[in-house]
């Protein structure tokens, strides 16, 4: 069945009142790392910036569900309330534990926590870290955070090969086992950085969802073991561009290409583009935003739905990303965010 044959029928049951008036095909997940740890901007929220966050979402009209019972709906082709959220942390710092948790937790507000296994090891035997010990991530379990694998050295897995990276997430999982009694069923890519390799050999590992960097709503059509989260800092945390994108709708979206977000050499800047569903109108609104350019690309419209993206200043080495944005009425945006990850860059 076609996106806008399930659209339709989507739209008969709800006169039907057999489901509910308000759905959606999409969630947004968000990723923080660090709260009110003031001197590391990039990954950090200062606490008085959470605190508006989670007044926003308490009061505009959002539904909160784990997001494992998301991943699983999105990986069913299952709709979704309006405004589903998730609140996602990587890393495992000690700020999560002492700072964020409690105020989400007040809030009734679920989280997912991201653990890599060697600082949480570290921590574990040292009187002080910046990390959570496995005592803090029994814990917040116990307290109802849903635990998440994130490797065990947090390293970049394209660079280090899919056999390296591999035997790196075994043995995270052999120590989720022996502290957790269990390995956690999602997975996310540190730095968010993956290739076709990595992705493949994380889903044959038995992973349900996993989970990258890169903004813009997971959704029904999106690629289970390539789901986008908004990152959430200092800098991006403002409350325009948080009630923007807590609120955006994936833009309903095919036959994208490239299909690897590997760059390959010799093609650079990529041919990057997509149909996007019938149903979508105002098309020409759309603005769609490379990571490197500081401007928005050219886009050629083929036929009334099929979208090329055209620039000419090749991506950096590393980690670059577009961002697809347009107008969906009522005041909130339709984003589609793709990634791309180029051969050689600074390892951070």
């Amino acid at each position: 069945m076609t996106r806008a044959a399930r659209a339709l029928a989507l739209m008969l049951l709800t006169l039907c009142g057999l489901v509910p008036a308000q759905a959606d095909q999409s969630a947004v997940v968000l990723l923080y790392h660090r709260f009110g740890e003031d001197t590391l901007p990039s990954t950090n929220i200062r606490l008085g910036q959470f605190d508006e966050h989670i007044a926003q979402l308490k009061a505009g009209g959002y539904n909160f569900m784990p997001l494992g019972e998301i991943a699983r709906r999105l990986k069913a082709k299952e709709s979704l309330p309006e405004r589903t959220v998730a609140i996602t942390v990587d890393d495992a710092y000690k700020s999560v534990f002492l700072e964020g948790w409690p105020r989400l937790k007040a809030a009734g507000i679920p989280m997912t926590l991201f653990v890599s296994t060697d600082p949480v090891d570290a921590a574990s035997s040292q009187s002080s870290s910046n990390y959570m010990t496995w005592d803090d991530v029994r814990t917040l379990k116990a307290e109802g955070v849903e635990i998440a694998h994130h490797t065990a050295s947090h390293l970049h897995m394209p660079h280090a090969g899919a056999e390296a990276a591999l035997a790196d997430v075994r043995r995270a999982s052999e120590r989720f086992e022996a502290e957790l009694g269990a390995v956690p069923a999602l997975f996310a890519y540190p730095y968010g950085e993956y290739d076709s390799d990595i992705k493949a050999a994380i889903e044959a590992e038995g992973f349900e969802a996993a989970f990258a960097q890169f903004s813009g709503p997971a959704a029904t059509w999106s690629d289970s073991f390539a789901l986008p989260r908004f990152p959430v800092n200092e800098r991006y945390g403002d409350m325009p561009r948080f009630k923007l994108i807590s609120q955006a709708l994936a833009l309903p979206v095919s036959d994208i290409v490239p299909a690897s977000a590997l760059v390959e050499e010799g093609r650079n800047p990529p041919i990057f583009g997509f149909t996007v569903d019938e149903t979508v109108r105002g098309l020409g609104a759309l603005a769609c935003y490379p990571s490197h350019l500081g401007k928005p690309a050219d886009l050629i419209r083929i036929d009334r739905s099929r979208i090329e993206v055209r620039f000419d200043q090749p991506f950096p080495k590393g980690r670059n990303r577009i961002n697809c944005t347009m107008p969906a009425g009522g005041g909130r945006w339709y984003w589609h965010g793709q990634f791309f990850l180029v051969p050689g860059g600074k390892l951070d």
